[in-house]
């Protein structure tokens, strides 16, 4: 074999052996070189795509963490951690409690100057519209021009009817549709109401007999159509006040709470203090404790006059309210029955219709919640004189209707119409029932304006016990959160 031949192949094996690459696991164990050896193995380990963008982004932030996290386990760090809490805990209630009473003030005030007026609105709404009913029928009575002093009475009902849909329109919310349905119904017949009643005042005058027809018509259409929607308009605006009066004197306990919550945080903060420091008392942390129990006590305070004066004085004063207002009305309707009965030359009782002895009955149930109710919350002498003379005028009332009555059947019409129309004692001091009607009816307006007086003052009562609470809650809080950084610093102080 040539030199050449020997020396091509022996190349060739050399590069061949070079080329050889040996794997780690073809290695023996006991290999101490196996170093030295090229090891064909894939080493990049690093991430790609959303992982690389992951890691990469979060990593410093993880890092921090973990630092923090190091850092909260060490007794600064608690501290440091504590102070947070209890700050954020303590502002947290006291913000909450005096968004609750500052809220709660501005509804009571809304109740005062805006839904309690809109029923009252509605109340003279009823009676003015009952009361130009009664006038107008008992107009009827005497052929001829009416008399200047039932005319200013009705135009005065009338113009008090107008004026108070006007203002129950004015103080109804964009949502009560219901209500606004109801004053637009009585807004769109009324007019048709006062028409007929010209019509039947100016036929009347010419002695035409048509006149009871119109005016019988007007009042069908007022004590069927009308006075329904005004009685159901006073019902709903009543239940209005009622309703919101009972939500805003309710006791706040889910904000209490929150301040009760801040004041146990408080006391295991001072317990957890005094197992790290050895030091029983902390001062910025009993300051802190005493100014949220002092915002407590006024909270409770509040809410325990706003209960008292909402739940009970405003009850007690809007059972006579409202038993006083329907009895007033039905009083009305009973003189409109007895003119009419006048009108029509009939006995009265004699189809059933005579509403008389249960208005009677009303008003007395009424006069006795308005005893009950004063002598709950202690009667007021005028209160007392005025349920005395509303007593005393029912009685007459009584006697006189009965006189009434006993004239109707027997056919007595002169003195029927004086019965009805005179409006002057006698020599014997004897009522009439336009006399005894005049004076209940005024009896009972008294009363009804106390009514309203005694439940406002209830409403402004709670109202006042709301005053500054949500002020002070509020600093009171931001007090207690200097206390407690002012009150843990020196301990902070002692780890530096």
């Amino acid at each position: 074999m040539s030199r050449e031949t020997k020396t091509g192949r022996s190349g060739r094996q050399s590069r061949r052996s070079r080329e050889i690459r040996v794997d780690r696991s073809e290695l023996p164990v006991g290999t101490q070189d196996h170093w030295l050896d090229e090891v064909s193995e894939d080493t990049d380990e690093r991430p790609s795509g959303l992982r690389s963008w992951l890691h990469t982004g979060f990593s410093v932030p993880k890092y921090y963490l973990r630092q923090i996290g190091s850092y909260v386990l060490t007794t600064p760090g608690r501290m440091i951690t504590l102070t947070i809490v209890l700050a954020l805990a303590i502002f947290a209630a006291g913000y909450s409690m005096s968004q609750s009473s500052a809220e709660r003030q501005n509804n009571l005030d809304e109740l005062l100057t805006v839904t309690e007026p809109t029923s009252y609105a509605a109340h003279n709404l009823y009676t003015q519209l009952s009361l130009a009913d009664t006038v107008t029928t008992n107009s009827l009575v005497r052929s001829g021009p009416q008399p200047a002093h039932e005319l200013r009475s009705y135009y005065s009902a009338v113009d008090g009817a107008s004026l108070a849909a006007s203002e129950v329109a004015a103080g109804i919310r964009d949502e009560d549709g219901h209500a606004a349905e109801l004053i637009a119904t009585i807004q769109r017949e009324l007019p048709v109401y006062t028409g007929l009643v010209e019509t039947a005042r100016a036929n009347n005058r010419q002695g035409n007999p048509v006149a009871f027809s119109y005016a019988a018509t007007a009042s069908a259409l007022l004590r069927d159509e009308i006075l329904p929607t005004a009685a159901e308009l006073f019902h709903h605006t009543s239940d209005e006040v009622a309703r919101a009066q009972a939500e805003l004197t309710r006791p706040q306990f889910v904000p209490l709470s929150g301040l009760l919550a801040a004041v146990a945080f408080l006391t295991a903060a001072q317990w957890w203090l005094w197992r790290k420091t050895r030091r029983r008392f902390n001062k910025g942390f009993l300051a802190a404790t005493a100014m949220m129990v002092v915002a407590i006590l006024w909270v409770s305070a509040s809410n325990l006059a706003s209960w008292q004066a909402g739940s009970r004085g405003f009850d007690q004063a809007a059972t006579p309210w409202d038993s006083l207002t329907a009895s007033r009305i039905e009083a009305q309707q009973a003189r409109t029955a007895e003119t009419l009965a006048l009108v029509r030359r009939q006995p009265l009782d004699e189809d059933g219709t005579d509403p008389f002895n249960e208005a009677t009955e009303r008003i007395t149930r009424a006069l006795d919640d308005v005893e009950d109710g004063e002598s709950a919350v202690g009667a007021s002498p005028d209160s007392a004189a005025m349920v005395h003379e509303a007593r005393t005028a029912l009685q007459e009332w009584r006697a006189a209707h009965g006189e009434l009555t006993r004239a109707l059947t027997a056919g007595d019409f002169t003195a029927s119409e004086r019965l009805t129309t005179d409006t002057t004692r006698g020599s014997d001091s004897t009522p009439t029932t336009a006399t005894a009607f005049n004076d209940l009816d005024r009896a009972l307006a008294e009363l009804i304006a106390e009514s309203r007086t005694t439940m406002r003052s209830y409403i402004a009562d709670g109202l006042a016990a709301t005053t500054l609470v949500a002020a002070s809650v509020l600093l009171l809080s931001l007090g207690a959160v200097i206390a407690v950084v002012v009150g843990i610093r020196p301990r902070f102080q002692e780890y530096l």
